[in-house]
């Protein structure tokens, strides 16, 4: 199962059915104990601020979060940018609460 989910990432695979590039992983980056993976979201020859905020727990289990925003930008180094910013603002914001079912966005 996770390793369809990083092929899907990384870009393995086809086209989406709308005729953009796959997804692929732009950066991983640390943040407070968490790993914020940039994956932006090509769309309509802009970027959508996409990515996944993972972290480890005591017990070992991998615990993620994946996120998707309306933000579109025109080139792809400032969604990478954004998508850093953003979830380093959403994992200041949340804390612990963060992967808690009730907070997580639909």
């Amino acid at each position: 199962m996770l390793k369809k989910l990083f092929d899907a990432l990384r870009g393995s695979g086809s086209a989406t059915p709308s005729g953009e590039p796959p997804r692929q992983v732009a950066d991983t980056v640390e943040y407070k104990g968490c790993e914020i993976v940039i994956t932006p979201a090509p769309a309509g020859g802009q970027y959508r601020v996409s990515g996944l905020i993972r972290r480890m727990r005591e017990d070992g289990e991998m615990e993620e979060l994946s996120f998707e925003r309306s933000d579109v930008l025109p080139d792809r180094d400032s969604c990478i940018d954004m998508t850093r910013t953003k979830a380093e603002r959403y994992i200041d914001e949340q804390g612990e609460r963060l992967f808690e079912n009730t907070h997580r966005p639909n």
